[in-house]
């Protein structure tokens, strides 16, 4: 987007804003800043680093740590990257006129990467498609958080709070000072605005690492009862129902333990013997999983044949098919994104074993 748009918005001889110009932060992880903005209406901007600037999203409700509760978010113009530490007072007649307060800030990754330079990659291209997922270590927000694009319009998403240790129902937004000057956007005044400095720096931090550290495992789920199917009165079409093949198979459920496999049927009864090309192809997965899904032998057309199913243990005939439908449970060090071969052959693939 760049900083043309930002540039075009003010008369920067008549705001203490930042100037518009991009940067970069020296220190080995993002940084990311949440502004409590007290303008014509009341919001909070979401500020990413990314190529230099500040890719920025508008929050009208505020961010929260609840998974059940969606905010919708705006992706606005890229701010300069020293707005990270802007708190000030835009004058009257000026853009975006009002208080405007650090509320949060910190650093940020992908929950897919293990670097720099290799977290921003994934960033822009999860920005990209829509489908933005980060993880945040700030003050007030912590852990794992999407972005996600919704249909209403091109700058519109929705902030989800994703499942882990920082989920909380509390209400975040009732912690409504600056993490920076103590103040609240109605207590800052002009005597109050400092002089901008590098306040990632400045500020008395947590380790990046110990937030972002990976938590202790609850036990791996057993037995899981798969999602059975229910019957309608009749054939419908809605666009919040997904439909898809109904497979002439087994279902299955893989418990995936870093080399240690289980497949069971709905009723428990342990597949593994039968359909032992599964299992070898699970074991490949430096990962726990728990995966919902249908074993199938498909014909070269890639039709299911109940019939070679049944006797595949003994004629090792078609081609045996693990399909997935749901991914109950994945742990694993790096996640796998969809761009690496081995990635996608997991995901697109469902462990496929042709027979010889």
């Amino acid at each position: 987007m760049g900083l043309k748009e930002y540039r075009s918005k003010r008369t920067l001889t008549s705001t203490p804003e930042p100037s518009p110009a991009s940067g970069q932060s020296n220190e080995q992880y993002l940084v990311f800043v949440v502004h409590k903005h007290a303008a014509r209406r009341l919001h909070y901007d979401l500020r990413l680093e990314m190529q230099g600037v500040l890719k920025s999203f508008a929050i009208p409700k505020g961010p929260t740590l609840d998974p059940s509760i969606k905010r919708l978010a705006v992706h606005v113009e890229d701010h300069p990257f020293d707005y990270k530490d802007f708190e000030g007072i835009i004058p009257k007649g000026n853009y975006g006129a009002g208080n405007v307060i650090i509320w949060d800030r910190g650093y940020y990754t992908s929950p897919f990467a293990k670097d720099k330079q290799r977290a921003e990659k994934l960033l822009l291209e999860g920005l990209k498609k829509g489908d933005l997922k980060f993880v945040l270590a700030g003050t007030k927000l912590k852990g794992a958080f999407a972005l996600v694009k919704t249909k209403w319009s091109d700058n519109s998403s929705l902030l989800i709070k994703d499942k882990d240790a920082y989920t909380s129902t509390n209400d975040i937004l009732l912690q409504d000072k600056s993490v920076f000057s103590d103040k609240t956007v109605d207590e800052l005044s002009v005597k109050d605005v400092p002089k901008p400095k590098n306040l990632l720096q400045q500020a008395a931090r947590q380790s990046f690492e110990s937030l972002t550290a990976k938590q202790p495992a609850s036990p791996m789920p057993r037995n899981v009862e798969p999602m059975l199917a229910m019957a309608a009165d009749k054939p419908f079409n809605h666009e919040d129902w997904i439909f898809e093949v109904k497979w002439d198979g087994y279902r299955a459920i893989a418990e995936v333990d870093k080399g240690k496999i289980a497949i069971l049927s709905r009723n428990h009864i342990s597949l593994a013997a039968k359909f032992s090309p599964i299992v070898q192809a699970l074991q490949k997965l430096d990962l726990q999983a728990v995966l919902d899904g249908e074993i199938v032998v498909v014909d070269p057309s890639g039709k299911p044949n109940f019939q070679k199913l049944q006797d595949y243990p003994k004629s090792k005939g078609g081609v045996l098919v693990y399909y997935v439908f749901d991914i109950l449970l994945i742990r694993a060090t790096v996640l796998p994104g969809c761009r690496s071969c081995k990635e996608r052959k997991f995901w697109s693939l469902l462990f496929r074993q042709t027979s010889t």
